[in-house]
């Protein structure tokens, strides 16, 4: 399997609102940095971070673009969800590094201020 379908499987899993399926994707000892907020090292950390996010509905991770190169593969996404009865759409790019079949680091660079905004609103 190529890394490029590793990620847009990883991404399926949140759209299927599968955190779980999701987390068990990346390696033991991953490094996630959703950037500009803390990294989170390891995976139960990760799955953690992830799930205090609270319960999300309506997940759609729109994949735009997405290019590979050796264990680096990187996205453009749109992603949608809604977040404590709060509709946002965060467009951003991610960078996934994967290694022996799994994610060992994953980063996501976005706005946080247009995150907050659509938070508030």
């Amino acid at each position: 399997m190529s890394n490029s379908q590793i990620v847009k499987n990883f991404i399926a899993a949140w759209n299927e609102n599968d955190i779980d399926k999701a987390c068990d994707m990346m390696s033991e000892d991953i490094f996630y940095h959703n950037i500009p907020m803390e990294p989170v090292k390891g995976r139960e950390a990760s799955r953690a971070m992830l799930k205090a996010m609270g319960p999300l509905t309506d997940v759609n991770w729109e994949l735009l673009a997405i290019a590979e190169n050796g264990e680096v593969v990187m996205t453009e996404r749109v992603d949608r969800m809604t977040m404590g009865g709060k509709k946002v759409a965060i467009p951003l790019m991610g960078i996934f590094r994967i290694r022996n079949g799994e994610i060992y680091e994953w980063k996501d660079y976005f706005d946080l201020g247009d995150f907050q905004r659509q938070m508030a609103g």
